[in-house]
């Protein structure tokens, strides 16, 4: 008989997918196979696959390499690409590489949207898409341009003041030359 309880095999497989993770990427981006047969789709995807990780100087051949989704013809948008490594230090070398390549990668035509991510929880995934809308919320519009402002339509005729030139910027002492280069007045006309 076995010594097993059910709490020390939900330990254990938690771990088995922790470990997963540990040497798994996504890569998000990459285009779709067009080709009829799944077999040949599936090859064209470990192709690709392995041309990117030679460019990143990844020495190991993955393990696995497949697409996350169904897979369907008029899809626009082409599906994540999973890419397990055999050891966590192959991970690390390949975002790694990431980190240092990827503008490289990005300047190929078909790879402009590419992005490379280790693969993550749940909870990581909602977490990390919580902090991207937390970031743009934060970030602030941009200024409107002078002939944006100057095409309102309503009755009153804008008056917009030119942004003043480093030098003018310097001698106004209440605000330092960044802030004060990026305020635009604008006044309007009785």
């Amino acid at each position: 008989m076995l010594g097993c309880s059910t709490g020390s095999i939900t330990m254990e497989i938690t771990h088995l997918f922790k470990q997963e993770r540990q040497r798994t990427l996504v890569f998000i981006g990459l285009p779709e196979s067009n080709a009829a047969r799944p077999s040949e789709r599936v090859q064209e995807d470990r192709e690709a696959t392995t041309k990117i990780l030679d460019h990143l100087e990844v020495e190991a051949e993955p393990t696995a390499v497949f697409r996350l989704g169904r897979y369907d013809p008029q899809r626009t948008t082409p599906r994540p690409r999973k890419v397990v490594r055999p050891t966590p230090t192959h991970q690390h070398m390949a975002l790694g590489g990431w980190k240092r390549e990827r503008a490289r990668l990005r300047a190929q035509q078909n790879l402009t949207r590419l992005f490379v991510r280790p693969a993550l929880t749940k909870e990581q995934l909602k977490k990390e898409y919580e902090e991207r809308l937390r970031k743009r919320q934060k970030t602030p519009a941009p200024l409107a341009s002078a002939t944006q402002i100057s095409q309102t339509t309503n009755d009153q005729t804008p008056v917009v003041a030119k942004r003043p030139n480093q030098k003018e910027a310097s001698e106004d002492i209440s605000k330092p030359p960044e802030v004060f280069d990026q305020t635009i007045l604008v006044c309007y006309e009785a």
